[in-house]
């Protein structure tokens, strides 16, 4: 079960005003928040106090019995403290104090500081300890009954039980004085700021990582109204379906542009054109070989031939040894495509288009078609080569021809055969003078011929993505 702890220094007027009877903060903030435990830290003035009559502790224990709950008291001395006055002597013992405190606590344990009792230099040294948030706790401030600066001294008659009889606070129509203080927590919004540079250099690990850790060591709520976003743009950055967290975050769908089956190879495209952004040259490279295949499958569909896939069948579907009873049970992606020579044969009869795709085959590859082999791997180059021979757009066959042969088929071959560093002047010799930037606008280019709609402003999803979390952090509703 969790407990309340208080940290609490002893002023002039703790336990009760001798001026006008009232508790004095301390008590105060027992009576109203109820800690199972009280850590009361005093001065040599305040311990000569508690060691003549035991003022401090008394009083804590007429309360609980009061509440009819315990209060255990914990005394802190400072028996050489003459002078409480130094704001960086308290800056520096009473964040030993609090952190030995802190270390005794349990997770769901909540730790209550009274910042209205003791010298200016101690109620100064706790506020900006409260403000630099290195401590998880809740900071309690008391308004004087009176709505005036009190008379902090103590006279030689103190009588506690006669205080405590004429104490208006123990009256049941008292009035509550203590205040939870919102203290701006400038360790919190340093690491925000922090998550929010992370965010604008697309690492998202990073961001929510951070995140979480501030969640530890603040506090779930602290961070609760950008969380889970960050979570969505870390798996999302990471090519992991989405969904549940879509469903989750209903504000996220807009974020994501392409919608339906053809969502997964505009998301591809967009991690290819992050990597380069975040300087990962070599992920960049290796990664565009896939897409390169999906979008000229795609340009073949959409400008040369609808029924493709009446041509290509699943490798594994022909092989007795990897076939399944339930392709559903198949990882996604393990599927090998291949054309399907003997159905383009069937179908070239009375379809021109096939037969124009067949003689691609066997013009194209004379050095390796074998009329004898039934089928054939479907690949980036037998697609461009389809492409290049039937096509009729003259810039897009240069495009093609240029992603296929200048870059996805030397950096394959070299990346399939060494083990080397990778930089701009890399790619730039191996692919006849294009940098990645160039790289990516041919790629965009081609979106434009396949059957995924893509406007121009879709590309810049992972910064609205940002500017949309980054708005979260702020506590703003970004529209």
């Amino acid at each position: 079960m969790s407990k309340r702890v208080l940290f609490s220094p002893v002023g002039g007027t703790d336990p009760i005003s001798q001026d006008n009877c009232y508790d004095g903060s301390m008590l105060h903030v027992c009576r109203h928040f109820k800690p199972d435990t009280v850590y009361l830290y005093l001065s040599k003035e305040m311990l000569d106090f508690e060691e003549k009559d035991h003022r401090y502790t008394e009083a804590v224990k007429l309360l609980s019995d009061k509440l009819k709950q315990p209060i255990e008291v914990k005394l802190i001395t400072r028996p050489k403290l003459t002078d409480p006055h130094n704001f960086n002597y308290f800056f520096e013992d009473f964040n030993n104090e609090i952190k030995a405190i802190v270390s005794s606590l349990y997770k769901d344990d909540e730790l209550l500081i009274n910042i209205s009792s003791g010298t200016p230099g101690m109620k100064s040294a706790l506020n900006v300890m409260s403000t630099l948030g290195e401590f998880r706790c809740t900071c309690i401030q008391v308004s004087n009954p009176e709505k005036k600066m009190g008379e902090h001294t103590h006279r030689n008659d103190f009588d506690l039980m006669t205080l405590w009889e004429l104490d208006p606070d123990n009256e049941d129509t008292s009035e509550n004085r203590c205040s939870v203080v919102k203290c701006p927590n400038l360790l919190l919004l340093k690491e925000e700021q922090n998550i929010k540079s992370f965010l604008r250099q697309y690492d998202y690990h990073a961001a929510y990582s951070l995140a979480k850790e501030l969640e530890k060591t603040h506090s779930k709520e602290a961070v609760a109204r950008y969380i889970d976003y960050l979570e969505f743009a870390k798996e999302r950055s990471a090519f992991k379906n989405v969904s549940s967290l879509e469903n989750k975050l209903k504000d996220v769908s807009e974020l994501l542009p392409v919608s339906g089956p053809n969502r997964p190879v505009f998301e591809y495209a967009l991690l290819c054109d992050l990597k380069w952004k975040r300087g990962e040259l070599s992920d960049f490279v290796r990664s565009l070989s896939p897409l390169i295949q999906e979008l000229f499958l795609r340009v073949v569909v959409v400008n040369i031939y609808h029924d493709l896939a009446k041509l290509i069948k699943d490798a594994n579907e022909l092989n007795p040894y990897k076939k399944t009873g339930n392709i559903n049970k198949r990882p996604e992606g393990g599927s090998k495509e291949v054309w399907d020579i003997t159905t383009m044969e069937v179908l070239s009869e009375e379809d021109e288009t096939v037969k124009a795709i067949l003689n691609v085959f066997k013009e194209g590859f004379k050095k390796t078609f074998n009329p004898d082999e039934r089928y054939s791997n479907v690949t980036s180059e037998s697609l461009c080569k389809i492409i290049e021979k039937l096509g009729k757009n003259e810039e897009l066959k240069n495009d093609i021809s240029i992603l296929r042969h200048q870059v996805e088929s030397t950096i394959r071959n070299l990346l399939a055969h060494k083990i080397f560093y990778i930089d701009e002047d890399w790619i730039k010799r191996a692919t006849d003078n294009l940098n990645e930037e160039q790289i990516m606008k041919l790629l965009k280019k081609v979106f434009r011929y396949t059957d995924v709609k893509v406007k121009d402003e879709y590309w810049n999803s992972y910064d609205r993505m940002n500017d949309f979390i980054i708005a979260k952090i702020d506590g703003l509703n970004k529209e």
